[in-house]
């Protein structure tokens, strides 16, 4: 390899790992005491950069939360997609996603406990999209169960709330209930969204 792109390519290497030491910095720093309340220069220090450093890579919120909020994920609880769609009747589906949202809800809560996104404009619009693409999922679970349904999409919306952080929270941490009754009743309120599910068949009597 000529030297000069070996340079090149040592030194994007570097910014890169540079600029992923930062944002783990700041994210870890966002969860002890909010991202409003975490200035550029605690970063750095934190970081073991200089505070020119922390600015040139990320000069404002616009650049800071997505490199934390994509940090942070990479940790995260992942969403098991493939075995919520597996699932073999409603019922089996609505816990799955509920325990699943547990989850990644309890581990997300020293970022999302501090309610910044009325008040950053990035971590709003990250957010926004994350449920636009949540309640796609839950229509496409829906739909499986469902199909031809009326109101899927009212259903979807309706799931997506109740699986939100908010709701989540206020059961868990504001009310006291342990997370194990908290993902039991927001399965019933799932469940109820969608309304009473036809009973299996009854097997024909074997006639002779």
């Amino acid at each position: 390899m000529p030297p000069r792109a070996y340079n090149n390519e040592t030194r994007l290497q570097q910014q890169a790992e540079l600029k992923a030491r930062i944002a783990a910095a700041a994210a870890q720093l966002h969860a002890e005491k909010g991202a409003l309340r975490t200035s550029w220069a605690e970063i750095a220090e934190a970081a073991g950069v200089s505070l020119p450093t922390v600015y040139k890579h990320f000069p404002d919120f616009d650049a800071l939360i997505p490199a934390c909020t994509g940090h942070a994920a990479q940790f995260a609880p992942p969403l098991p997609v493939e075995r919520i769609l597996a699932c073999e009747d409603l019922p089996a589906a609505s816990q799955a996603l509920a325990q699943a949202c547990d989850q990644r809800n309890a581990f997300f809560e020293p970022w999302m406990a501090w309610g910044e996104a009325r008040q950053i404009e990035s971590l709003s619009r990250i957010l926004a999209q994350q449920r636009v693409e949540f309640t796609g999922f839950c229509r496409q679970v829906l739909q499986r169960h469902l199909p031809g349904a009326a109101g899927l999409d009212e259903m979807a919306a309706q799931w997506q709330a109740l699986l939100d952080f908010e709701i989540w929270h206020a059961l868990v941490r504001q009310h006291g209930l342990p997370r194990a009754a908290a993902r039991r009743h927001i399965t019933h309120l799932l469940l109820a969204v969608t309304g009473p599910q036809p009973a299996a068949p009854a097997p024909r009597p074997n006639r002779k």
